[in-house]
């Protein structure tokens, strides 16, 4: 029994000397690796942070402001941003900033500074949890973009010259005929009142014209709202349903735009919507339909006017909106000229087409009021 206890413990001490021994190369791999892991740390935290610093210097070097948000927080921001939007903070929640008023078009808004009144742009770009908010400064591009609307209507103005000539001559000759009678001493009393009404038609159209030509070079409109889009057209609708009940034109009309708010000039947009309806009516012969409908996205409202008459003449399709553009004889020539004016004022189109089965297809197009 002594014997086999001799032979057993030195075997029990090899076994753990082995043990050990690969204890301390488990140990010492073990160390190798996480020095190795710790190296690798090291690399990957100066990695990321010297791709913060160059995307530090990128945003920095952006002319627009650039916000970064991760996780509905923000992450990081430029110096163009903070000179916009004072006080942003890493970590804290992006928020519109209550000082900002809705501008005209989508992600728009009015800012007041030393300077006057500002137009920032604001467009938010979602990837995942992630997003990149770039606000750009738009003033001065709208104060270009205005003044070429207002030479490219000047210089219409002045090719419109001739056009005028003609268009006053007609009605301020007959003006002076009925005028010249009315001078006539042996003319009749009843002659005389007819005259005068003649007279003063003639008047009341040189007058309208002269207005239509100051409408057609008026600037972008100053006083906007924020209105619905249904209600202006219910309202153009409104103002057009005695003249298409005389007529007997039927008004289909699919208001679908309840949610789209626009940021217009009222009265002028509402006249744009007359102008366009009136001659889709002009257009009609008794009996028919016009079919009126609105849809919107995220991004515009539009409206859609189909009539049943004859359609665009091929002449008429390419210069339907030049003034003084008309096939009919009672009318000036300007009131789609100052629709589209009106409409593009508040960057929006207007398009005119034929259809395939016959009739007119007009769509006008507004863009809708969005927050970042």
């Amino acid at each position: 029994m002594a014997n086999s206890e001799k032979v057993t413990a030195p075997a029990q001490a090899s076994d753990l000397a082995g043990a050990f021994e690969l204890f301390v190369e488990a140990s010492q791999a073990l160390e190798q690796q996480y020095a190795t892991l710790s190296r690798k740390v090291e690399d990957l935290s100066a990695d990321l942070f010297q791709a913060n610093e160059r995307l530090n210097v990128l945003l920095n070097a952006l002319p627009a402001a650039v916000v970064l948000i991760e996780n509905d927080k923000i992450s990081h921001f430029n110096q163009a941003a903070e000179q916009l939007v004072p006080g942003l903070q890493t970590g804290e929640a992006w928020a519109t900033p209550a000082s900002w008023k809705p501008g005209h078009g989508p992600d728009e808004f009015h800012v007041n500074s030393s300077e006057g009144l500002r137009t920032l742009q604001a467009q938010r770009v979602q990837e995942g949890l992630r997003s990149v908010i770039q606000i750009q400064d738009i003033t001065a591009n709208l104060r270009t973009l205005e003044d070429n609307e207002r030479v490219d209507r000047l210089a219409a103005m002045g090719k419109m010259s001739a056009g005028i000539a003609h268009q006053l001559r007609t009605p301020l000759s007959t003006a002076l005929l009925y005028a010249s009678h009315l001078c006539n001493q042996e003319l009749e009393l009843q002659d005389r009142v007819s005259f005068a009404k003649k007279l003063q038609n003639q008047l009341i159209h040189l007058e309208k014209m002269a207005g239509e030509m100051l409408q057609f070079v008026r600037a972008r409109p100053h006083k906007t709202q924020i209105i619905a889009l249904d209600e202006l057209v219910s309202e153009a609708l409104q103002t057009l349903e005695g003249l298409s009940q005389e007529k007997h034109i039927e008004l289909s009309v699919s208001l679908k735009a309840d949610n789209c708010m626009v940021s217009v000039e009222r009265p002028s947009v509402v006249s744009a919507f007359i102008a366009i309806l009136e001659n889709a009516i002009q257009c009609s012969s008794p009996g028919q339909t016009i079919v009126v409908q609105t849809q919107a996205d995220h991004l515009r409202g539009q409206l859609s006017i189909e009539d049943d008459g004859p359609g665009i003449a091929e002449d008429m399709l390419s210069r339907l909106f030049e003034p003084f553009a008309t096939n009919r004889v009672t009318g000036t020539g300007l009131g789609l000229a100052i629709a589209q004016n009106a409409i593009r004022s508040h960057r929006g189109e207007i398009t005119a087409q034929n259809k395939p089965e016959g009739g007119a297809l007009f769509v006008v197009a507004l863009p809708s009021m969005a927050n970042i």
